[in-house]
């Protein structure tokens, strides 16, 4: 799926494609087998593929589920091209096999990590960076990794619309130059104080990979459609501890390389994982007595239950935390959210009204068993970092609380506006219509699909005549405007509230029936001029309070999305062959091994014995 831009394909357009990457792993939320029973056999070992040296298994990390992505099997077999249209597999290259610029731990981005970079500077005015380059950067061929293969990169991707980052550099990037060997300079068509931490650093799912070597780069005849595959030369050629030695169907198998240049100069320790195997998306059945058997080491995602049950069977498995909510707190909190273009849902009372019948706490025990939490009371993720800018809005949300239940207030406001019920309990308009809401979501998310059923149990119970459904199409739809409300993350902040304000800034805007990202549709000008100038300034700058709080109340007058819940992962970790594992009483970094950052922890993580 590619979304139309005349500016290329934004990072926002990369995240929702890899959404849609998933939707064929999408299943029925179900329990994993007892004891006993069967599930389907997991793919062969790595040691079974030929021509392969056999790695003992207290070396070889074995992850399964990827997010969701190529369910069943990988159709990314050959390509290598991390910045082709629709994306590839996060399956080790961009999370095991590229080095970042600089890291940051998404749980506490007080720090920024340098990496293959040393250093950053902005001029005055942030209409410039200047990035110095670490000495003795190395592709795994023996080649140098220079500013020049980062220009490289900039210039191809601003030059090819359908390629990933190509609308956002050509938004941001005025010229890109190679100062010398070690130092690049990016000039910027406007001030641009966020531009290295958005783009530059890896954090999540964030930063763009520098995968682009140019000595090998140059030579191809569409960057778009590179497959920058080919073993016999040793591509892909890249510049982290991993390369490739096998790819299939069902695995993607990455051995360390010793002569990673981290090691060489003693930057970082060479990993101990000597052999990474990554498979493919699979349902929680499959993955869950993969777990209880010891067959992989690290999955995507489990349900509490299916998480209690593996434990039940094999106590070698922790998650994030003992204590509740017990997963790690994502950055992709869940949302109620409305297409705003589309009557009755254009009116921000009937959007309050709504909001007001949905009980958040009782969510959280129905949809997760009480192993989740609400948090803030808009759709941020509850990071330390954002707790000053809601105690500046106490105020604010005191006199409108967005998560406040209150099926007393929800009646006034209908009443007021005409509604009457009718013989079943749902209101109606003056000439008998009632309110439909047709919620679409994930067919399975560890968070959005369990919060579907109880959130339209609750509208109902609230009088509105609420259906939801898990359609294989649900981006599409959403992209297109077809569905009149949705439960949905936010890829927003996480070190002040500017990403998330922007998320409903309305440049996003399209009519239906044109694809647009994110899906609220929803516009209010003086509320995109608070964020424009928010996006001036740097992070934590003092100017962002008083633009927040007059973003803040805009947005809660209006309340074009309401916040339902935070996106906590549980996410099984084998300690019987491996030790190191991030928790929350040694939080250097979460574990989604899908994620940029997983370069963090496989620096960190020791075989045991």
């Amino acid at each position: 799926m590619r979304m139309a831009r005349k500016n290329g394909i934004t990072r926002r357009q990369l995240l929702v494609g890899g959404a849609t990457l998933a939707l064929a792993a999408c299943v029925p939320t179900t329990t994993a087998p007892q004891p006993g029973q069967s599930a389907a056999a997991p793919p062969a070992p790595a040691a079974e593929v030929a021509g392969l040296k056999p790695i003992p298994r207290n070396r070889t990390l074995i992850m399964a589920g990827l997010g969701g992505e190529h369910p069943g099997a990988f159709l990314d077999v050959e390509n290598f091209n991390l910045y082709a249209p629709g994306g590839i597999s996060r399956s080790g290259l961009v999370n095991s096999a590229t080095d970042g610029l600089f890291y940051a731990n998404m749980l506490d981005v007080k720090e920024i990590i340098p990496w293959m970079a040393e250093s950053y500077q902005y001029n005055d005015d942030f209409t410039e960076v200047v990035l110095k380059l670490r000495t003795g950067v190395e592709w795994s061929d023996g080649t140098p990794f220079t500013a020049n293969d980062c220009v490289f990169t900039i210039n191809t991707l601003k030059a090819n619309e359908l390629m990933a980052y190509s609308g956002d550099l050509n938004i941001y990037i005025a010229n890109a130059e190679a100062v010398d060997d070690l130092t690049l300079k990016l000039t910027f068509n406007q001030p641009s104080p966020r531009f290295v931490f958005d783009y530059l650093v890896f954090w999540a799912d964030f930063g763009i990979p520098f995968n682009m070597a140019e000595h090998i780069w140059k030579d191809a005849e569409d960057p778009s459609t590179f497959s920058n595959y080919d073993p016999e030369k040793g591509w892909p050629v890249v510049t982290g501890p991993y390369k490739l030695v096998g790819t299939t169907v069902e695995q993607k198998i990455w051995d360390v390389r010793p002569e990673w240049w981290a090691a060489k100069i003693g930057f970082q320790k060479l990993p101990r994982i000597e052999r990474q195997i990554h498979l493919p998306g699979m349902n929680e059945i499959t993955m869950a007595q993969m777990c209880i058997n010891n067959e992989i080491d690290m999955a995507f995602s489990m349900t509490p239950s299916n998480m209690k049950l593996i434990q039940s069977q094999n106590d070698k498995f922790i998650t994030h935390c003992p204590r509740p909510p017990y997963g790690f707190t994502d950055w992709w909190p869940m949302g109620f959210g409305w297409n705003c273009m589309v009557a009755p849902f254009d009116d921000p009372e009937i959007r309050w009204a709504q909001s007001y019948v949905l009980n958040r706490d009782e969510i959280v025990q129905f949809a997760f068993s009480g192993a989740s939490e609400v948090g803030f009371p808009m759709p941020f993720p509850h990071y330390g970092a954002l707790e000053p800018y809601f105690e500046q809005i106490k105020d604010l949300l005191a006199e409108r609380n967005p998560i406040e239940y209150n099926l007393d207030k929800s009646a006034e406001i209908m009443t007021r506006k005409g509604y009457t019920k009718d013989s079943e309990g749902f209101w109606v308009d003056a000439s008998g219509e009632r309110i439909k809401l047709e919620i679409v979501t994930f067919p399975q998310h560890p968070s959005a699909t369990p919060c579907a059923p109880v959130v339209t149990e609750q509208l109902r119970r609230g009088g509105f005549d609420a259906t939801f459904s898990l359609p294989a199409d649900f981006v599409a739809r959403l992209q297109q405007g077809q569905a009149n409300s949705f439960i949905w993350g936010h890829g927003g902040s996480v070190k002040d509230p500017h990403k998330t304000m922007d998320l409903y800034h309305s440049r996003w805007v399209k009519p239906i029936g044109e694809s647009a990202y994110p899906f609220y549709r929803w516009t209010n000008k003086e509320f995109d001029a608070i964020v424009d100038q928010m996006a001036a300034l740097e992070f934590n700058d003092p100017g962002i309070d008083p633009l927040w709080r007059q973003a803040a109340e805009i947005w809660l007058k209006e309340l074009p999305d309401t916040h339902l819940v935070q996106t906590v992962i549980q996410l099984p970790m084998n300690t019987t062959y491996w030790t190191g594992w991030p928790t929350c009483d040694n939080e250097y970094v979460h574990e989604g091994f899908w994620h940029r950052s997983a370069m963090l922890m496989w620096v960190r993580l020791d075989p045991v014995a």
